[in-house]
């Protein structure tokens, strides 16, 4: 079981290893003054470069844009609900949708659709890479603590909007016991991706690292 300690000693450790957060908080800057496209681009530029970087040169702004127009009534729709109350079952087939729909376009698929997501619903969705999805060599994740000490299950997401889903309904149910407040700079959603950031995603870019 993960303990408040340790989820609160997380996210407090994503404040001093993860420089890029200071994009985040530019992005949020940027959506609440009206610049939402603005603030996607800027996420995509810095926290999903590994993809966007292919499809910079050529990508549909235009397009774009219209995709989300196109998504606003799904996401209207969980406008005022949260993590930690939100019956996903309710809205399974708008978040397929949603996710199908933005991680289909070059440039921002798979991972990039989560964080586009949770910028468009900070309190509901909770973003995901390829080392939270599982997908990478599973000697990595038996030598993660957090899976020694049976607090994660190795499990791998595949890149298609029921395993999205499926992401969120296991989270919601990993971490309910935790006693976290959220607030106007950091949603419970929020805090969940960067425990996961510095249990999963950061120890094993060292082990590939070494």
């Amino acid at each position: 079981m993960i303990t408040n300690e340790e989820f609160t000693k997380a996210t407090t450790e994503f404040n001093d290893i993860e420089k890029r957060g200071s994009f985040y908080n530019m992005a949020i800057n940027l959506i609440k003054n009206n610049f939402e496209m603005e603030a996607y681009f800027l996420i995509l530029a810095t926290w999903n470069f590994a993809r966007f970087r292919y499809a910079v040169n050529d990508f549909d702004i235009k397009g774009f844009e219209e995709k989300i127009k196109e998504l606003n009534p799904l996401f209207n729709k969980l406008k005022y609900e949260d993590f930690r109350t939100i019956d996903f079952d309710k809205y399974k087939e708008d978040i397929k949708e949603i996710f199908g729909t933005l991680s289909s376009i070059k440039g921002v698929e798979f991972t990039g659709a989560s964080k586009i997501m949770h910028l468009k619903n900070r309190s509901v969705f909770v973003m995901w890479d390829g080392y939270i999805k599982g997908e990478k060599t599973k000697k990595y994740y038996n030598e993660l603590k957090i899976v020694k000490n049976g607090n994660w299950e190795i499990k791998r997401y595949q890149n298609k909007p029921e395993d999205y889903f499926q992401f969120l309904k296991d989270m919601k149910e990993r971490f309910k016991d935790i006693n976290f407040q959220s607030n106007e700079k950091k949603t419970f959603a929020k805090a969940i991706d960067e425990f996961n950031y510095v249990n999963i995603t950061l120890p094993i870019q060292n082990m590939e690292k070494r």
